[in-house]
């Protein structure tokens, strides 16, 4: 993973903006992992659309594949493929996708002859599925609803902060899997051991070979988990553990400089689109989080997480795992420890 792009898990997708570090990753590849995804929700939505409808024979409309009764028509295909993996997709990949609907549904129209769906297991799974759509959809349709960032508001926000655009901070960088992890590599550096000498040991990040060095960075450059506590960051400093929807990092600013001459608006355009869109997705996203909560009882007990987790690893006979438990939770985010 290279923190050179602009994401949102919820928000504006992902789009590395530096083709020598994403480079690392082909097109082809990245192709590939799109259509595959693609491909299973068409199969999982498909299923699900003849599950719950058990339609069939549907004269007039376009039919393009039968499997006894059970139809999938040209309008429900492309409906069931999210337009990002569509637009990915060869005419060879969606004739791919139709075979992998007939044979999804041969498996689930003889899987439910033989009455699987019907225990407490599946059904729990499909209710998980149904919950991951639901939300999904909730999201994708409140996000529709959050009006695009102008021209105008992009051109305002860069006058306003155009000398930002011109700063340039050299980074390390350390990416972990989980909080605990991130919290020891951050213990160790603080207890005086080179950041770059944690980073080649701890982080999965591409850069860990190099001691995590991203090089020069400017606003518009990295994911917006980091971009605000990097610019925040003094020569020197080491983050808090800042969380992502990659994982858990800690960032430590390794120069800063103030750039050659002042950016023009056209040459930053793109980038302060970008975060302005992210960030208005991000404080929708957060609104309607709370408002719902507001609205909701809710009550969270990590603590028997802890507890049974730790029992189940010490029965699997790993008592390693014990030392991963966290005994601080919540998100870390923000300027850290010189």
């Amino acid at each position: 993973m290279d923190v050179r792009a602009k994401v949102g898990r919820f928000h504006t997708g992902t789009l590395c903006t530096n083709p020598r570090a994403c480079g690392r990753r082909t097109v082809q590849q990245r192709k590939l992992e799109g259509t595959l995804k693609g491909l299973r929700l068409a199969a999982v939505l498909a299923g699900l659309l003849v599950a719950v409808a058990g339609c069939g024979g549907r004269g007039g409309e376009d039919v393009v594949a039968r499997v006894g009764s059970s139809s999938l028509t040209t309008d429900e295909f492309y409906a069931s493929i999210p337009q990002q993996h569509l637009a990915m997709m060869s005419l060879e990949d969606q004739e791919d996708a139709v075979e992998s609907w007939v044979k999804t549904e041969l498996f689930y129209q003889e899987g439910l002859r033989q009455g699987i769906g019907k225990d407490d297991e599946t059904a729990r799974r499909l209710r998980g599925i149904e919950r991951e759509i639901v939300a999904e959809e909730y999201i994708k349709r409140r996000m529709s609803e959050v009006p695009d960032v102008t021209d105008d508001d992009a051109a305002a926000y860069f006058a306003e902060h155009r000398n930002g655009y011109a700063i340039q901070v050299r980074l390390a960088h350390i990416l972990v899997r989980n909080r605990p992890e991130a919290k020891r590599a951050r213990e160790e550096i603080l207890n005086g051991t080179p950041f770059e000498t944690v980073a080649g040991s701890s982080s999965i990040d591409q850069t860990a070979s190099i001691g995590g060095d991203l090089g020069y960075m400017r606003r518009g450059e990295m994911i917006h988990e980091l971009e605000e506590v990097a610019f925040s960051l003094k020569v020197g400093e080491v983050s808090d553990v800042i969380a992502s929807g990659y994982g858990y990092h800690i960032l430590k600013v390794l120069d800063r400089h103030p750039g050659a001459g002042q950016p023009s608006f056209e040459s930053k355009r793109s980038a302060v689109l970008s975060f302005l869109t992210s960030r208005r997705r991000r404080e929708a996203f957060d609104g309607w989080l709370c408002e719902i909560e507001t609205r909701s009882v809710v009550h969270v007990d990590t603590s028997l997480i802890r507890q049974a987790a730790t029992e189940r690893m010490k029965g699997a006979g790993d008592p390693s795992f014990v030392d991963q438990i966290d005994e601080s939770p919540g998100d870390d985010a923000g300027a850290g420890a010189p």
